[in-house]
């Protein structure tokens, strides 16, 4: 009893600082994110390859085939990027939710994620 006393705690704050926590220390994003090379790949293998936003009738209207994704994304008060508040910015949130996350086939993983949110903190460029 007294070492099940001892290890249980520790167990718990391991379990605790292990899991729902975004593992991003280890993710290899470039110093300059591109939205040619590294964006719209995101967009090509989750969001349009599936077909969900692609063709004539893409979910939510948003098409995120190349090349008119850019202009799309950032369509005055469509409130998909948000270079003042980029966690604010409906892309970033729509990737991040954990009641309805995109794509609806499962939530992209972290350093996925965190390579779309640099890309709208350095204000989200067209290159």
């Amino acid at each position: 009893m007294g070492k099940t006393a001892f290890l249980l705690p520790i167990l718990v704050v391991f379990l605790f600082f292990s899991c729902d926590k975004e593992h991003t220390e280890n993710c290899k994003t470039p110093n300059e994110v591109s939205f040619k090379n590294d964006i719209q790949t995101i967009f090509n293998q989750n969001c349009v390859s599936s077909g969900c936003h692609a063709a004539n009738k893409p979910a939510g209207g948003l098409n995120l085939e190349s090349p008119g994704t850019y202009m799309e994304l950032l369509e005055p008060k469509s409130g998909y990027i948000d270079t003042l508040n980029p966690n604010s910015s409906l892309l970033y949130v729509s990737m991040t939710s954990a009641t309805n996350p995109m794509p609806p086939k499962g939530k992209l993983d972290d350093c996925t994620t965190q390579m779309v949110l640099k890309w709208i903190q350095q204000k989200a460029k067209n290159n």
